[in-house]
């Protein structure tokens, strides 16, 4: 997990379909509106497509999906904002219904997740924190990247090409 500054941990808080997610404030470069997807030629589980971001093709994630929140079969929740992360040099495009604001933990009211939340499914939680009467997963941003997601470079490959090239056109 993050470690925290000056013993305070600070999050982005966004709403998952019904559930609160806080992701670390370091990770974050910015938020924006979804944009415009362009499919992938060889789909990769819970990226819903490329995504044209200040000049950079990024996948866009289902944060949900990646999650476990959504059911087989169900409508995908809606989307209204992306929000764009880092974690060394690979950066996504996390999908998710909305943000939330800012909030400040202490170290201390971070809680470590239950044994029987310690699994695969659960492997992007780091932590536990609560806001108001709401629990929020604190989620550790190395490990958003879906394990099929191949580097940004092959994505845009993958795609015949088009989406590097879109991308030296407009420098």
């Amino acid at each position: 997990m993050h470690k925290p500054l000056n013993g305070m941990f600070r999050v982005l808080v966004c709403r998952v379909q019904s559930r609160l997610c806080g992701l670390p404030l370091d990770a974050v470069e910015e938020t924006l509106r979804p944009q415009p997807l362009r499919p992938l030629k060889s789909p990769a589980v819970h990226v819903q497509g490329l995504a044209r971001i200040r000049g950079d093709w990024l996948p866009v994630v289902d944060l949900a999906g990646l999650l476990g929140l959504t059911e087989s079969g169900a409508a995908p929740a809606a989307v209204r904002r992306y929000v764009v992360v880092r974690a060394g040099e690979r950066r996504v495009a996390l999908a998710v219904a909305e943000v939330l604001g800012l909030q400040t933990f202490a170290a201390e009211q971070l809680r470590a997740l239950p044994p029987l939340l310690r699994d695969r499914d659960h492997g992007a939680v780091s932590a536990l924190a609560e806001r108001d009467d709401e629990l929020i997963a604190v989620l550790d941003q190395a490990r958003l990247f879906p394990d099929d997601l191949p580097p940004t470079a092959a994505l845009s490959a993958a795609d015949g090409g088009e989406a590097a090239s879109h991308r030296g056109a407009a420098s």
